[in-house]
């Protein structure tokens, strides 16, 4: 593949993203670090945007 052709687009991996939300919010709660709503939803299993990155 060179550069100029197009890549295939990865699918969405929910599961995938719900596991490592869940490791995080663990180790954020065992580290007393405060943890996203947003992060918690997605925990949950629930579709969610993420915020735009803070500048």
């Amino acid at each position: 593949m060179t550069t100029t052709e197009r890549r295939p687009t990865r699918r969405p991996r929910p599961r995938v993203a719900a596991a490592a939300a869940r490791a995080y919010v663990e180790t954020a709660e065992y580290d007393n670090v405060e943890v996203p709503d947003w992060i918690r939803d997605v925990a949950a299993g629930h579709t969610v945007t993420p915020p735009p990155p803070e500048h």
